[in-house]
Formats: C-alpha cells, sequence, structure tokens
C-alpha cells in the first residue's frame, strides 16, 4: 500500500517491534494544524448555547464550513493514506453540510437535527469503513475507529431524541435546553476529530524523527 509516497520508492512501513507509520510523509503539520481548528471550533460550539435559535443555523453552518475547510487542507496533504483518504471525503461532506446551513436560515431545530444526524452518520460510516480495513499504523486506525464509533453514537442519540425534541418544539417552541445540546453534540463531534488528528499528527513526528531519512525523502 501506498503511504503517501511514489510507487518506486522504497521505505520500511514497520521496523523492529511493529514500527509503523501513522500517515503520509510531511502531512503532521496539517493535521496537527487541522486538528487544532477542529478543537477551537469544539469550543466555540460550547459557548453559544444562549443564542437565538433563528440565527442557530447561520452559526453552525459557518462553524461545519470552517471544520470542513480544516479537513479538506488535512487530506489534500495527506491524499495517499488512509487518513488523508477519510478526511478528504469527511471534509467536503462537512463544507457542504455547512453551506446547506447557512443557505437555510430560516431552518427550525427539528430540521436541523435531522440533517446533523444524517452528517454525523455518513460521517462515522466513512471513517469505519475506510479505517477497518486499514493494516498500517495500529494508533492512528484506532482513533479513526474512535472517531467513527463517536459520530454514529452521537446520530443515534440525535434521532433517539427527535421524536421527543417534534414534540417539545410544537408544544413550546425552540427551547434553550434543546439548543445547548444539539451544539453540544457538535462540539463533542469535532472534539474527538480534532483530538483524534492531533494525536495522529504527533505521532507522525516522533515516526519522521526516529527515520530522517525516510522524512525527508516524502
Amino acid at each position: 500500500m501506498e503511504d503517501g509516497l511514489s510507487a518506486n520508492t522504497s521505505i520500511p512501513s514497520a521496523g523492529p517491534g511493529g514500527d509503523q507509520r501513522p500517515i503520509t510523509a510531511g502531512s503532521w503539520t496539517a493535521a496537527f494544524a487541522g486538528g487544532l481548528v477542529k478543537v477551537a471550533i469544539a469550543a466555540l460550539a460550547l459557548t453559544l448555547p444562549l443564542i437565538e435559535n433563528h440565527t442557530l443555523p447561520l452559526w453552525v453552518g459557518a462553524m461545519l464550513l470552517a471544520g470542513g475547510l480544516a479537513e479538506l487542507a488535512v487530506g489534500r496533504a495527506g491524499r495517499h493514506s488512509v487518513v488523508g483518504k477519510v478526511a478528504l471525503a469527511s471534509g467536503t461532506m462537512t463544507a457542504l453540510t455547512g453551506v446547506i446551513f447557512m443557505a437555510a436560515v430560516g431552518m427550525g431545530l427539528g430540521q436541523l437535527s435531522l440533517l446533523t444526524t444524517v452528517w454525523l452518520v455518513l460521517r462515522g460510516l466513512i471513517s469505519l469503513l475506510l479505517a477497518l480495513p486499514w493494516r498500517s499504523s495500529h494508533a492512528a486506525r484506532t482513533l479513526l475507529v474512535v472517531r467513527g464509533v463517536t459520530d454514529l453514537a452521537l446520530g443515534a442519540a440525535l434521532i433517539a431524541g427527535l421524536s421527543i425534541s417534534q414534540i417539545t418544539l410544537l408544544v413550546f417552541g425552540g427551547t434553550a435546553e434543546l439548543t445547548t445540546g444539539f451544539l453540544v453534540l457538535v462540539a463533542i463531534s469535532f472534539g474527538v476529530a480534532g483530538a483524534g488528528l492531533i494525536a495522529i499528527a504527533l505521532s507522525e513526528r516522533r515516526w519522521e524523527r526516529r527515520h530522517p531519512g525516510a522524512a525527508t525523502r516524502g
């Protein structure tokens, strides 16, 4: 399997003791920066629970768009690795979802929840379907699987609570509790993804320091 290198370049993917390479050569800085952006967006989501409901789609859309663009940057840098492929697919979908949110500023919390459920489930499936058959770095693979399972669990939580939310919206309108819960789900998804990218980036950096010749040829 190519790992960000040309087919004619030969370096060991694992040294003694199973020293496997996490991601593509030279892409750890992009992964680290992308992870920081996603963690920052997660923190921002937790500071917005009291915003007005009618501005929620705009705020969430902007956060999704920013997070999607950050993932696309990570994916472009590591496009020959599984981490990069996950980032490209997830980033494209996340950015498009963000644009949809921003265009539909009149969307209610129930519709937002449904769209977010679809986004979370698809993100989770992308991570799992690409990571599970991967035979490269065990740590990076595990982090992608954790990310996928987290997104699927959050999607399931939204599905389970959607009917209750709809009834509440019909009777009481949008509530601060529902808005807070919605933003917390977005924050958890971005926080887990961002922390995973940072961990993978640091793992790749350590690998490059142990294999300086391979790193410079990447």
